[in-house]
């Protein structure tokens, strides 16, 4: 499959799946796409709000340029963010994190300018309070360190505080505003909470699929085991009896006749066993003239560079998985790159790699996991390697990167492709496909 090809279906999946016509994966990417999801709704859902009542709203500002000034600014970083973020497909770059508290922070401080007295509460003339609740719902989600997450709630409430009670009418009105206030820390803690456990549901969920392929692959590394040491003990016992001095005359024809059937067996085993190595490690060309190469061969192609890691392979699950030759190379490099990381930075005992695929959601998936010293994504940038050789190079082919790390629980890097396209003659036509 081409490279526009791939990216065009990835596109499509991922639209559906924001359109709600196809689930999350299960997966920390999946994860951080709902979380996503949550931080956007809540912005959205407060911007369409204001949108219904804009008529009203600009009927009572005492300064309607300003507030439209305002509202298109804050409107306008909304939309970039949204951007930004369903491209990645998480929200976890702390820049936009610190640049969307502070347009939070500009729209509350300028609010007194054009919101009278009386419209401090009850009315979406003053719609910065309610519009940047969700600024502190993308903190919890943005930020990794929880004293991050505390200094946004706090200067949020520190100036919504400061410029509505400034014009607030005594008693009820007071109140009113105290109580808005505590708004900030109960949807960032709830959303922290939510999005918190989320993640660890997924992480939890990941070992418990690679733990499950690992079965597998041992369970059929058993069975094969066990066929050979069946052909091995009857071969064996017919050696032993021909090799008798004493053997009878009338059993050595009836064991030379077995032996026979023993020996064509073997073979037979030793043929099949061959054609599925075969059958793994051999290019092939895609009915579009392309060369492929099989996922499982490009992966221990690349892992084979690093003799010196104690680098565990499974990936009985991907058997048959292939890719163009551009994105075979770009995908060999990556995973070189993610091993040569490890090698130089992770001080690891132990790495994994696991590849699967799901034809359900029409992609593969390669996760390489260490159990290194870890970092923090957020605190630290990627290098040259991570950003350029794996990211960038992998995203010109139509596959997703993620990076997950802890400080001190290791690092896991997954990356996702589109499964090969079969000859589009044989394919059934679907609704989406131009005549």
């Amino acid at each position: 499959m081409r490279p526009r090809a791939i990216r065009a279906i990835r596109s499509t999946a991922t639209g559906q799946r924001w359109l709600g016509r196809a689930s999350l994966p299960t997966t920390p990417a999946g994860v951080e796409q709902s979380a996503v999801m949550v931080f956007l709704g809540v912005r959205f859902v407060n911007l369409l709000q204001l949108a219904v009542t804009l008529p009203s709203a600009l009927g009572h500002t005492a300064r309607p340029v300003l507030f439209t000034a305002v509202l298109t600014g804050f409107a306008a970083e909304s939309v970039l963010i949204a951007v930004v973020t369903v491209r990645a497909g998480r929200y976890r770059d702390r820049r936009w994190g610190w640049a969307d508290t502070a347009v939070a922070v500009l729209v509350l401080l300028a609010q007194p300018a054009f919101t009278t007295a009386e419209d401090i509460t009850g009315d979406w003339t003053a719609w910065g309070f309610a519009c940047t609740i969700s600024t502190a719902v993308g903190a919890s989600i943005v930020f990794a360190r929880r004293r991050e997450v505390g200094f946004v709630v706090a200067i949020l409430m520190i100036c919504y505080l400061a410029t509505a009670l400034s014009g607030a009418q005594p008693g009820s009105t007071r109140a009113t505003v105290l109580g808005n206030a505590f708004a900030y820390p109960g949807f960032a803690l709830l959303s922290r909470l939510l999005v918190g456990y989320l993640r660890r549901l997924a992480a939890d969920a990941d070992a418990a699929r690679m733990a499950a392929a690992q079965a597998a692959a041992e369970a059929a590394r058993m069975r094969e085991v066990q066929q050979q040491r069946l052909l091995l003990h009857d071969n064996i016992s017919v050696l032993h009896m021909l090799a008798r001095p004493d053997l009878p005359e009338e059993l050595g024809e009836a064991l030379k006749a077995q032996a026979v059937v023993l020996a064509n067996r073997v073979r037979t085993f030793l043929d099949d066993a061959a054609d599925r190595i075969g059958a793994d490690a051999t290019d092939r060309i895609g009915w579009d003239g392309v060369r492929q190469r099989p996922l499982t061969a490009i992966v221990r192609d690349a892992v084979a560079a690093y003799p010196d890691l104690r680098v565990e392979t499974s990936l009985d699950l991907a058997a048959g998985v292939t890719l163009p030759e551009p994105a075979a190379e770009a995908l060999r490099d990556a995973v070189g790159t993610v091993l040569s990381n490890v090698r130089l930075h992770a001080c690891a005992s132990r790495v994994v790699v696991h590849a699967d695929a799901d034809p359900d959601e029409d992609e593969w998936e390669l996760t390489v996991t260490d159990d290194g010293r870890g970092f923090d994504p957020a605190a630290t940038p990627y290098g040259f390697g991570l950003r350029v050789q794996v990211e960038q190079t992998l995203a010109a082919h139509g596959i997703s990167t993620h990076v997950h790390s802890v400080p001190g629980d290791g690092t896991r890097v997954t990356v996702r492709g589109c499964l090969t396209a079969v000859d589009p003659a044989s394919r059934s036509p679907h609704p989406g496909d131009r005549p």
